[in-house]
């Protein structure tokens, strides 16, 4: 036993004796052409978020025309999803995003190539090296990188190569059923480890197809060979590697938010946009996020092209590297002259979409409306009158709940269609009485651990909201056998005199449908994950609302200038506060109402240059939800 503890810490010692000379040997990288690869990147990252936004606002107008519609909402997601037209586009869409990747992936390959041989290159060359490989992408047996570079790496969510804002985001409320659902749960973790672990294999790829004369496919198999043996010390190497990487770029982004006063004073200015962040925690997210897409790209290409010549150096492969590689393009005037070109015609698209379509950013922004998302769910039971009593205290207009029906035809609130989350008893609201569900109290579990908490009725909640004055967004859950359902939930809100403080909102098309049936009169709100278009031409909704990944300005100020309010739902972070606010929603629905509340306080209402600047860092940072 001590014999292995003495070999373990053997093993430990030269991995982190390699990791050094591993760290030291790609600063060594970044040292020798560190001003072309800088310039490179720079131009790459805002060409991408120019092309990127305005490609995906040509492609889904595009869908929209090829369609025959004016809009894409859930109700018609699947009938265009599936429609040749728009296979054929988001394909044209897939391919072109990963061909922006592809050109500054092969453009700082052959950069760190050239400083791993002790040599200098220019942006001429790092350009010529990007296209020769895009076309070599273009050849249809190559087209697995599509899948490598825009989905696995995404989904993943490790190892940015690229600093193209465009990546795979799963919408917030998957993670969230993901989270609230053990198996998804148990199922989501080994499909990401497994997900890993393919990606630790193939790591070197990408290297080979750009540094070799090979398909990608023999390039995959390459890296499996090129790997044997390595797969631990990859995986551990580039996983501290991002530790570190993390650490420095979270510690500056920190660092110049919270002396960026005393940064400003120094130049002989005190105010300004830059001097607001100081007042903002969302602004060293959204520096953090700008830093990572500008930096990480770099670091990691540098790293993989520092463990890949390590690895076919002790193979003796170093032969197999295309002679291309290492070919400096001379810089002249015609090469000078088309780079120029490509900057000028992206920044000047840049300002025609600004002045064309984004003039409105110039006006200043309203407040939203927080709203308490099952109440203050952080603070007490989910969907239970603490929640909601929580969130009168804290002075809120609005709260969401979801309804279900009993047995014997009582409305009740609750959001999942049994009671087994809250109160660990497998009961079926759907098949249940109400003296049935009540006899459970919510779990000790819970925030909170409240005592004698039961499953409230809607009426209950209602006349609540009534004496606190308060706002409701009541979601129709439900299911598919209950009778008169709509009818029971009409009946409720009427009879505790709520018809005009009520929203009811629904995921399922058909249930709004039902209650302008029966009360075309009460406000409705259409609840989508995804929403692009004239979202104004749905029949049966007043209102919208939007899931946080998919609110953009235009959106809501096409809107408002439709008289359709904008709520989105679920934000539980600082990091996208200011961007919603930018964008000015309507109601911002949280879990947490007191981290929002006081959120809402710092951030910046003003409308020109600091609504544009918020605006940008969520492009150019490309959050992550």
């Amino acid at each position: 036993m001590k014999k292995k503890i003495e070999e373990l810490k053997e093993v430990i010692t030269k991995f982190f004796a390699d990791f050094k000379v591993f760290l030291k040997d790609t600063f060594m990288l970044f040292k020798e052409n560190f001003h072309d690869v800088f310039i490179f990147i720079f131009l790459c990252a805002f060409m991408s978020v120019v092309g990127t936004l305005v490609l995906k606002e040509f492609i889904l107008n595009t869908i929209l025309i090829a369609n025959g519609t004016t809009y894409i909402a859930p109700s018609n997601l699947l009938t265009i999803l599936f429609s040749s037209k728009t296979v054929f586009l988001l394909l044209v869409f897939l391919i072109l995003v990963a061909l922006m990747s592809i050109f500054e992936i092969a453009g700082l390959l052959h950069a760190f190539s050239m400083s791993q041989v002790g040599r200098d290159t220019n942006l001429t060359s790092m350009c010529a090296a990007g296209l020769r490989t895009c076309r070599k992408a273009f050849d249809p047996q190559n087209w697995l990188i599509i899948v490598f570079l825009i989905v696995l790496f995404p989904l993943a969510k490790v190892l940015p190569l690229s600093s193209s804002v465009f990546k795979l985001i799963i919408p917030g409320f998957i993670y969230q059923t993901i989270e609230y659902t053990s198996l998804y749960n148990k199922i989501y973790k080994v499909v990401y480890f497994f997900l890993i672990c393919f990606l630790t294999v193939f790591i070197f790829s990408i290297n080979i197809f750009v540094l070799q004369n090979s398909s990608f496919n023999k390039s995959c198999s390459r890296s499996l060979k090129l790997q044997k043996g390595k797969y631990l010390n990859t995986f551990f190497t580039m996983l501290f590697l991002t530790i570190i990487m993390n650490f420095v770029i979270n510690s500056v982004a920190s660092v110049v938010v919270i002396n960026v006063r005393e940064l400003v004073s120094f130049f002989g200015s005190s105010s300004g946009i830059v001097t607001k962040s100081s007042e903002l925690g969302t602004y060293t997210y959204a520096l953090r996020q700008i830093l990572r897409s500008l930096i990480s790209p770099a670091v990691n290409n540098a790293a993989l092209t520092v463990l890949f010549y390590r690895y076919i150096e002790e193979k003796g492969l170093f032969t197999a590297i295309s002679k291309e590689v290492f070919r400096e393009v001379k810089p002249n005037r015609k090469s000078m002259l088309i780079i120029g070109a490509g900057c000028v015609i992206v920044f000047s698209m840049a300002v025609v979409i600004l002045n064309r379509d984004y003039y409105f950013l110039a006006e200043p922004v309203n407040m939203p409306y927080v709203c308490a998302h099952r109440g203050d769910n952080v603070n007490a039971p989910e969907n239970t009158i603490p929640a909601f009593e929580l969130a009168a205290m804290e002075n809120l207009s609005w709260i969401e709940l979801d309804v279900h029906q009993t047995k014997d035809g009582v409305i009740v609130v609750n959001h999942d269609s049994d009671i087994y989350r809250t109160t660990g008893q497998k009961l079926s609201i759907h098949d249940s009485t109400l003296e049935q569900l009540q006899q459970y109290e919510y779990g000790d579990w819970l925030p909170g651990n409240f005592k004698n908490v039961h499953m409230p009725t809607l009426k209950e909640v209602l006349q609540m909201c009534y004496e606190q004055g308060m706002y409701v967004q009541v979601e129709i859950k439900g299911h598919r056998d209950d009778k008169d359902f709509e009818e029971n939930i009409l009946k409720v809100i009427n009879e505790t005199d709520m018809h005009d403080q009520v929203m009811i909102i629904a995921q399922d098309y058909s249930r709004l449908e039902r209650i302008n049936e029966l009360d075309p009169t009460i406000t409705k709100g259409y609840c989508m994950a995804l929403a692009f278009g004239k979202l104004d031409d749905i029949e049966c909704t007043d209102n919208v609302s939007i899931e946080e990944a998919n609110v953009t300005p235009e959106l809501v100020h096409d809107l408002h200038s439709r008289d359709v309010k904008v709520f989105c739902w679920t934000v539980d972070s600082e990091d996208t506060i200011q961007y919603l606010v930018s964008c000015d929603v309507d109601v911002i629905g949280t879990d947490n109402p007191t981290l929002v509340s006081a959120a809402l306080e710092r951030v910046n209402y003003d409308g020109g240059l600091p609504r544009i600047f918020n605006i940008a860092m969520n492009y150019i940072g490309n959050m992550d939800k």
